[in-house]
């Protein structure tokens, strides 16, 4: 360990006396006067720093070459270019033109980290920003406002994400390098992420296996970690919100520091909310609140980072504990903020190392990655157990089901599954050759999944998944071209598991059969964009996906007490394959901007669960079947920002998708077609109050009765919410409140993904939220 640090300390200081150097100046366009404070930022390398007073700033490089460079400053266009650094400074000056329309950075989840003008599909960047004037009281819940993107829910603090109505393992979770899983197959299973430490969520629509491999047919939620502080400067943020409707608070606290070559994070949050609260017109007044729809969750993030000539790396920790009640039917009435039995327990423990390696013209990228995933499910009948462990007794009441496990990590649930994954992933970055880029890469990991629980809902298996690829691109004055292959390979093998005995009953064995299969797809994808001019953009772009059954699929044979049913697998599933169309229409002029995105997505063998008349403990049964499907609709956006009132900010969009199987019938978990129209006015600083902003929203989702079997259609419902915000100066330290409502008028409504919804429970009535971020700068 020794001799690792002292090479690296050795390559670092090496690395400073052979820096290159970009300097220049930035100004404004029509004034031609010097603009302080812009961010100029690497993106390749993530090194950033602010020009000064006079607009002039000075970046070192580890090394000559190509490199894309990012200038943006609130209220200007973002300046993407690509500058040649040799052995001599260079010059570079840039002038930032004044915009109303917010224009994209950099897209970081393409292999090339392109702009958005060169990416064949549109990809959504939802920011910290918003994320900190959301006042919705989860990070999934917040991305819910992109048009095409919903959530399973069973409760506030239980979500996860939908793609134009595809969910769960069909949609991939991008995190720190690396595919992040934590029994997604799940749908009582949340996501597991939060907002710590996160500059932004990239969200990619349609099949992206080309790039991420299986289960990414759906889509991508691809997060962003925070750009590190500007170099020889300190950053701290103290944040903490409060919602009324659940008596609930989130506080968050991140640190960071950057040298010319090292750079240090550290970001920690903790979220504790009591039972949610219906709207107040409801029948039964006596029942607002939906017992055990509390969570609490703890979370920490830290990373260190390198840069020296041959080689940059990031190593990067992060923890997340969350304990989330299962709801059953309301009954106690209270604001405690611990957990009730049953509930679940997830921890989940993630490191990461991302390496850049250059040689000469060409680079080298390599991620690894180790995952630790805990999930444990508390049952009742273990109340009586940890009562009598802990002196406590079942008569008094509620007291004996509140939390006494949690953050325990000694005790075993009901139900006890962990989940070990490895990941790597390495990229091959050719010398450009004319307009031609070429990236030859391969992925891959292994899974090893434990029972120690008595419920074995999937059993004992190891998991091996690779996959190689090639992606091409090439650029011409308007026309943009990327286009790849790719042969991925995946193995399950899984170890026997005893199932209890339920007796003679139909579609129900005995003893899961054990599973030994490997399973094989080659995708791809072509894609063409094309710039009219200034003002219109044209996409298109086809790609297939494919997905191997998980083991939910293959192996279940038990109820799943989260999910209220019992699940029977079929081992002899085979492979998920889509096929996804896809085209985009954008105009983008000083004061408008449209986008419309049709898309048209054909999947082969989709798996599905199909109730079946049985009943089994209590439950009905269901059975995983396969049938084809095919699922389209479109999303639109219009943006417009009135000529005489600049300030004024008007958006409205649109999103809708159809999802059938090949017998006509409607698939299940579809969204209702949603319509959601935004007005922003962005004001005149007045005194100590800067950036003051009001905002109101009408949030309309339309009727759904284009419904499974199982399902019962949802009425259309309209939402209020309003938001209101500034920062203030109190002397030379800014303090960014923000006050929003969700649900202004308390409406009484089922979203029709809501997990609760069958159980009559309606979502969560008004809520008022207040946050409070306190930004420290400190200079190197």
């Amino acid at each position: 360990m020794k001799q690792i640090i002292f090479l690296i300390t050795l390559l670092v200081v090496t690395n400073a006396l052979r820096a290159q150097q970009l300097t220049g100046k930035v100004t404004d366009a029509l004034t031609g006067e010097s603009i302080p404070g812009v961010n100029i930022y690497l993106p390749e390398i993530k090194k950033g720093v602010i020009s000064q007073v006079d607009g002039y700033y000075e970046l070192n490089f580890p090394r000559k070459g190509s490199y894309k460079v990012q200038f943006s400053f609130v209220g200007y266009d973002i300046v993407l270019r690509t500058v040649e650094v040799a052995d001599q400074p260079v010059t570079f000056d840039v002038q930032l033109h004044p915009s109303v329309i917010e224009t994209k950075e950099f897209v970081i989840s393409s292999v090339y980290q392109s702009s958005q003008p060169e990416h064949p599909v549109e990809v959504i960047q939802f920011d910290a920003a918003q994320l900190n004037q959301s006042p919705e009281p989860t990070l999934m819940q917040s991305l819910s406002s992109i048009a095409g993107v919903s959530v399973i829910s069973s409760g506030v603090g239980n979500s996860k994400p939908v793609i134009r109505g595809l969910s769960n393992n069909r949609v991939l979770v991008y995190s720190q390098g690396m595919p992040f899983d934590n029994q997604q197959w799940g749908d009582d299973h949340s996501l597991g992420l939060n907002g710590l430490g996160i500059d932004k969520v990239e969200v990619i629509k349609g099949p992206s296996s080309l790039l991420y491999g299986a289960d990414a047919m759906g889509g991508v939620l691809h997060f962003v970690a925070e750009k590190p502080a500007p170099v020889k400067t300190i950053r701290a943020a103290v944040g903490s919100k409060y919602f009324s409707n659940t008596d609930g608070y989130a506080n968050t606290f991140g640190i960071k520091a950057t040298r010319e070559h090292v750079r240090v994070g550290l970001y920690a949050g903790h979220v504790m909310h009591s039972d949610y609260k219906q709207s107040a017109d409801i029948f039964d007044k006596d029942h607002l609140r939906v017992t055990n729809t509390r969570f609490n969750e703890r979370a920490l993030r830290a990373n260190l980072g390198f840069i020296t000539r041959p080689w940059v790396t990031d190593i990067t920790y992060s923890f997340n504990q969350a304990a989330i009640g299962i709801p059953e039917e309301p009954s106690f009435q209270n604001l405690d903020k611990d957990v009730m039995l049953p509930y679940q327990l997830t921890t989940s423990n993630v490191i990461s190392m991302e390496n850049s390696f250059f040689f000469g013209d060409s680079k080298i990228t390599l991620n690894v990655g180790f995952q630790n995933n805990d999930r444990k499910e508390f049952e009742d009948e273990h109340a009586h157990e940890s009562a009598a462990v802990h002196g406590t007794h079942a008569d008094e009441g509620p007291e004996y089901l509140k939390q006494q496990l949690v953050y325990s990590m000694q005790d075993t649930g009901a139900l006890d599954l962990n989940l070990k994954t490895y990941n790597y992933d390495v990229k091959w970055f050719l010398p450009s050759f004319k307009k031609l880029d070429v990236v030859l890469g391969a992925q891959g990991k292994h899974q090893i999944n434990r029972n120690k629980g008595e419920e074995i809902l999937i059993p004992d298996a190891d998991v091996m998944q690779a996959g190689v690829f090639s992606l091409f691109k090439y650029n011409l004055k308007k026309v943009n071209i990327l286009s790849g292959i790719r042969y991925d390979v995946k193995s399950i093998l899984t170890y026997d598991t005893d199932a209890p005995d339920h007796g003679a009953v139909d579609h129900v064995h005995e003893e899961t059969v054990p599973v030994d299969r490997s399973f094989g797809a080659v995708n791809g994808s072509f894609g063409v964009t094309y710039q009219l001019d200034s003002t219109w953009l044209l996409r298109t772009n086809i790609a297939t996906g494919f997905r191997a059954p998980n083991l939910a699929e293959l192996t279940s044979n038990g109820v799943h007490h989260g999910a209220l049913r019992y699940e029977l697998g079929d081992p002899n599933l085979t492979t998920e394959n889509n096929i996804e169309l896809d085209l985009g229409i954008e105009m983008s002029s000083e004061h408008v901007s449209l986008v419309v995105s049709p898309f048209y997505n054909h999947i082969n063998h989709f798996i599905y669960l199909n109730p079946q008349d049985s009943v089994v403990d209590g439950v009905q049964l269901f059975t995983y079947e396969q049938t084809d499907a095919n699922l389209y609709g479109f999303e639109a956006t219009l943006d417009i920002h009135p000529h005489v009132m600049h300030w004024l900010h008007f958006e409205t969009q649109y999103a809708m998708v159809i999802g059938k199987k090949s017998d006509g019938s409607y698939l299940p978990r579809i969204p209702a077609n949603n319509l959601l129209n935004t007005l922003k006015a962005e004001l005149e600083d007045f005194k100590m109050i800067k950036k003051p902003y009001l905002s109101v929203a009408l949030n309309t989702l339309f009727e759904q009765n284009q419904i499974d079997v199982y399902e019962t259609p949802t009425l259309t419902y309209v939402l209020l919410n309003a938001s209101v915000g500034a920062e203030l100066m109190i002397g030379k330290q800014p303090l960014e409140l923000n006050i929003g409502v969700t649900n202004l008028l308390d409406r009484k409504y089922f979203n029709h993904l809501s997990r609760l919804k069958q159980q009559g429970i309606y979502d969560m009535g008004r809520n008022v939220v207040v946050g409070l971020r306190i930004p420290i700068q400190v200079k190197g």
